[in-house]
């Protein structure tokens, strides 16, 4: 147990930055080659539906990162906390009244929104996949 312990990273701070940008990278990158292949077949809609749930996915993260730090501030100053929760969770909501809207309005393929919403999910796994590599190497 010591050695696996042992090559576990354990004080990365700057790598720490690097991997968060890296990761942000990574999903504009997912929604650029989703869009492009969505335009090409999937028509117009479904390319421009993989961007708008790209930027949704890029909104969704700003906003969990915001709620994130602020429930995190507020519990280490003491400050109450009554309805900082509810904030975190009504981002669900919101990109659920979204997706809905675009279903009924039929605007563009709500298959395609959520598959660019899905774009930071995919970032993840490629970068894992990635720094699994990178590390055998």
């Amino acid at each position: 147990m010591d050695e696996e312990s042992a090559s576990l990273p354990t004080d990365e701070p700057a790598n720490g930055n690097i991997s968060h940008r890296r990761l942000l990278i990574e999903m504009a990158t997912v929604i650029a080659v989703g869009a492009v292949a969505g335009f090409i077949f999937g028509g117009i809609r479904f390319g421009v539906g993989v961007l708008f749930g790209g930027v949704l996915a890029f909104l969704n993260y700003l906003w969990l990162k915001r709620s994130t730090a602020s429930i995190f501030e507020k519990a280490v100053s003491g400050e109450s906390l009554r309805f900082l929760p509810l904030r975190f969770i009504s981002r669900y909501a919101a990109i659920g009244l979204v997706i809905l809207a675009v279903y009924f309005t039929g605007a563009m393929p709500a298959g395609a929104v959520i598959l660019g919403l899905a774009a930071f999910a995919f970032a993840v796994v490629i970068d894992g996949l990635l720094t699994i590599f990178r590390k055998n190497n």
